[in-house]
């Protein structure tokens, strides 16, 4: 109810909803720039070049992929990683990160360089200006136009974090929308997701890793979800959920979380009554298509038809056509409520023992796949999984309320509240946000890499909650200027019926289906006290009423609740809120609350302070995390930066210095960046598909010095340590010799199943292991005094400026041994002519693999092998023994 005539206020109205618009959208660009100028800022330092360990196998392998095409792509064994087993990449590695830069690398090559000018600069250059006075971080530089052209494969690589962190951040936008369905809500999650340190974490310029675009893949394949779930009209959409599912697929491991998530939620719409044809055609399309997307990508191959992670929404799948089956009939018969509940629970029976017949005779024969160690570790009480290796990655720990605080912050404060103002509109989505909150805080405890799926959820909430509190300020002045208000529903006569709850009587309507606010009664022939018909008019995400399931339990409730409730304190409810949605004093009083809040929020409250201290922490996180690893910057007393890159130099040494067949020795770590930097072989790298071979690694490197050269020179040309004391070989050796041990167990023995015997003393002197061993005297040769390496046996050939990186050339190399590896002839094919041919160690060391026991997992009940000291340490642990 507006106070001015039609005439005036219509084009008020439009001119400020256009105001409204207008600034959305520069909140929205806003974002966009911010998401990736704040992942910029190692590429400004360092320039484009690749970060970290596994990046650079990532970036290794696009390479490959630009030069070899998709088919030679998946067909290819590298034989320069795992010397001397190599590694199958096709069938190891989850691909969508190469074929995106690839893409994007194809594309571009085909846009000629060029200068593009910017539309609508000059209105920009003034509100920029007036932002920068306030404070705003991440503003660009305007210019009239910007460049573009071709790129490398390497800078397209360091370039795909910063683009996919903003399209995550628009997704995270469009999904909240989805569920809150409120613009300013969508707007204000994705300018928090822009900048959250959780999502900073894997996406800043040159960390090419996998979570870097799935992000983008999860934030969207959620949105496609909800939104085809929104009504039974848009169930078409689940097309697209399955597509960008196959695209998430492709790019990570995780998605499987993003399966089960999508699994649980169905799962949840059938006990909420919610189930309907639409849902079924949208789970039905989104589970299809994406399957046999997945299926095509080597390393997932059957496992959605056969992993124990992925039973779950298989089982959903079958459910639904259960449940969509027993829904035809029931059309067909048109069943009353009782029969169409015992029909339905004798099929569901009938095919569930189906379902157990056929899992009782596939289990023996081994059709099921185990649960992966890392999976386990995420329902599993204590922290240890029973596999030293991943036990040992500190990724893999729990998170801590000191995670949290960093890499969510001040929007974490604010998800309660996002929650709370959620349930006014209960619609599908609002189950998801709840849904996955939990599950987001539950894994991310068990995990702390996984604080990472915590950022789009916290954006989201928090999004909501800002929305709703611009929507309520924002709303009186709409309604002053002639937006129409609340007004109460017209109330039935009390004396008549209340609906029907049995009978067949109650089939559902077939037409005139109802959405939004132009809802239907769903039985017009049937009235109803008011307040009952309220609640059985269908929802945007009902079709139908249908009887016989959790849709008639809860309409039974729901009426028993309202039942309760005084019909006059309804009535006085409802005017209150028609009174102050249409009485033009309240509606003035409500804008003259807006504008003091705001004015309040703006210059009185804490907030405008905390939010830029949060900017400022985010900025710091994203500098703090964008060291490539393989350099670093340090402040000199000056003032000034300093480059330390004695890693990357010492890779590059390799390059120039030794022969393009040299094998190289060094610890799992540095495996990609000997291949993607030095272009040398490795022995192992940080995809630790294998653990004996690590196992075997582990072991020499942290035996004594003449033992170990025994081995070495069948293997390597060279060894590679890393020293200078901070984040050195010597500081994660303990974990070397565990691992070791869990394999060889005549390394420290079973009595000693977390190798304590190899270690540091509390004065920091070594053990007497540990002193003997070649690892030792690699780090210490000639830096302490007293430790000298055998240089008849490894000579120093080079040691970087300030000596973070050494290597050493092996000598008396066998030979013998490595032509024999070489030699294709002793290499085992799966079939004759096949590309997947695997090394095999050299005769010379057949003794040592033969003291090699497999290694078991806890949970590994499908495969064959004596548990290690180790995993049955763990065991007793979690059984209360120790």
């Amino acid at each position: 109810m507006g106070i001015l005539p039609e005439a005036v206020g219509f084009p008020l109205r439009q001119v400020v909803k256009l105001c409204l618009i207008f600034v959305q959208v520069l909140f929205i660009l806003w974002a966009i720039y911010a998401a990736y100028d704040i992942r910029l800022h190692a590429i400004k330092v360092f320039g484009m070049i690749i970060h970290e360990f596994d990046p650079w196998f990532n970036y290794r392998a696009a390479e490959y992929l630009a030069q070899h095409g998709l088919e030679k792509f998946f067909k290819w064994y590298d034989y320069m990683s795992w010397y001397p087993i190599g590694r199958p990449i096709g069938t190891t590695i989850y691909p969508g990160m190469q074929i995106w830069a690839v893409f994007l690398w194809e594309v571009m090559k085909k846009i000629p360089q060029m200068s593009v000018p910017i539309p609508g600069v000059d209105i920009l250059r003034p509100i920029v200006a007036f932002a920068q006075t306030r404070g705003l971080l991440f503003l660009p530089t305007l210019t009239s136009s910007i460049s573009i052209g071709p790129m490398s494969v390497n800078d397209i690589c360091c370039m795909i974090p910063p683009w996919f962190g903003s399209i995550a951040s628009v997704c995270t936008g469009l999904l909240t929308y989805e569920i809150s369905r409120s613009v300013n809500a969508g707007v204000s999650a994705t300018c928090i997701m822009a900048i959250i340190p959780a999502h900073i974490m894997r996406s800043v310029g040159g960390k090419f890793d996998n979570e870097a675009v799935a992000m983008t893949a999860i934030c969207m394949t959620f949105w496609l979800w909800l939104l085809s779930v929104r009504s039974h009209k848009y169930w078409p959409v689940g097309v697209l959920t399955g597509l960008s599912y196959i695209n998430m697929v492709a790019a990570w491991g995780g998605y499987i979380f993003v399966l089960n998530m999508i699994g649980v939620h169905a799962v949840m719409l059938v006990l909420l009554g919610r189930f309907n044809s639409g849902v079924h055609k949208a789970y039905t399309l989104f589970f299809v298509i994406g399957t046999a997307g997945a299926m095509q990508i080597p390393v997932v191959g059957m496992q959605p038809l056969r992993s124990l992670e992925q039973m779950g929404p298989l089982l959903v799948f079958f459910g639904y056509q259960v449940l969509a089956f027993c829904d035809i009939k029931r059309r067909q018969q048109k069943m009353g409520a009782f029969e169409f509940a015992k029909y339905r629970i004798m099929v569901c029976l009938v095919a569930a023992a189906a379902l157990a017949a056929v899992a009782v005779m596939l289990y023996p024969t081994g059709y099921f796949g185990p649960l992966s160690s890392r999976i386990r570790g995420l329902f599993v009480k204590h922290t240890k999984t029973g596999n030293p290796l991943v036990d040992s990655v500190a990724e893999h720990q729990p998170a801590n309320p000191r995670i949290y605080a960093s890499h969510l912050g001040l929007p974490l404060d604010y998800v309660a509240l996002g929650g709370i103002v959620s349930t006014w509109k209960r619609n599908n989505g609002f189950y998801f946000l709840c849904l996955y909150g939990f599950i987001a805080q539950h894994f991310s405890g068990k995990m702390s890499r996984l604080v990472l799926i915590c950022g789009p959820i916290v954006s989201v909430a928090c999004g909501i909650w800002c929305g709703w509190l611009l929507d309520q300020l924002i709303e009186p002045f709409l309604i002053l200027l002639g937006k129409k208000g609340y007004s109460a529903p017209a109330t039935k006569d009390k004396s008549t019926s209340s609906a029907p709850t049995s009978g067949k009587s109650e089939d559902p309507p077939t037409g005139n289906k109802n959405k939004g606010s132009a809802k239907k009664a769903a039985k017009p022939a049937k009235t109803q006290k008011g307040k009952e018909e309220e609640q059985l008019e269908l929802e945007e995400w009902e079709e139908d009423v249908r009887p016989g399931g959790a849709f008639q339990l809860k309409r039974i409730l729901k009426r028993q609740l309202w039942e309760m409730y005084p019909e006059a304190s309804l009535a006085e409810v409802r005017e209150y809120r028609e009174y102050f949605d249409n009485n033009p004093l309240a509606l003035l009083g409500r804008a003259g609350f807006s504008i003091l809040f705001i004015l309040y929020l703006l210059g009185a409250s804490s907030l405008v302070p905390k939010v830029a201290e949060y900017m400022e922490h985010c900025k710091a996180v994203g500098e703090s995390v964008g060291s490539p690893t393989v350099m670093f910057a340090v402040k000199q007393n000056d003032g000034s930066t300093y480059i330390v890159d004695d890693y990357y130099r010492g890779y590059k040494w390799l390059e120039e210095n030794t022969p393009k067949d040299a094998r190289v020795m060094a610890w799992w770590d540095y495996g990609y960046q000997i291949t993607g930097i030095g272009n040398r072989t490795s022995i192992a790298d940080g995809n630790t598909w294998n653990h004996e071979h690590i196992a075997t690694l582990g072991r020499t490197l942290t035996s004594e010095t003449k033992r170990a050269h025994n081995a070495i020179r069948h293997l390597a040309d060279y060894v590679l340590v890393w020293g200078g004391g901070q984040r050195d070989d010597l500081g994660k050796s303990p974990h070397l010799a565990r691992i070791g041990n869990s394999v060889f167990p005549d390394h420290c023995g079973d009595d000693d199943p977390k190798c304590n015997k190899f270690g540091f003393y509390n004065d920091r002197s070594p053990t007497p292991m540990m002193e003997k061993s070649l690892l030792y005297k690699l780090v210490k040769h000639n830096v302490d005094e007293k430790v000298k390496v055998n240089e008849q046996l490894f000579k120093h050939v080079f040691s970087s400026k300030h000596g973070l990186l050494r290597v050493y050339e092996v000598q008396n190399v066998s030979q013998e041994s490595k032509d024999w590896v070489a030699d294709p002839k002793n290499r085992l094919c799966d079939a004759p002519g096949s590309w997947y041919c695997v090394g095999q160690y050299p005769p010379a060391l057949h003794k040592l693999i033969a003291k090699r026991r497999n290694f078991a997992q806890v949970e590994d009940f499908n495969k064959k092998g004596e548990k290690s000291a180790y995993t049955k340490m763990i065991e007793k642990e979690k059984r209360g023994e120790l």
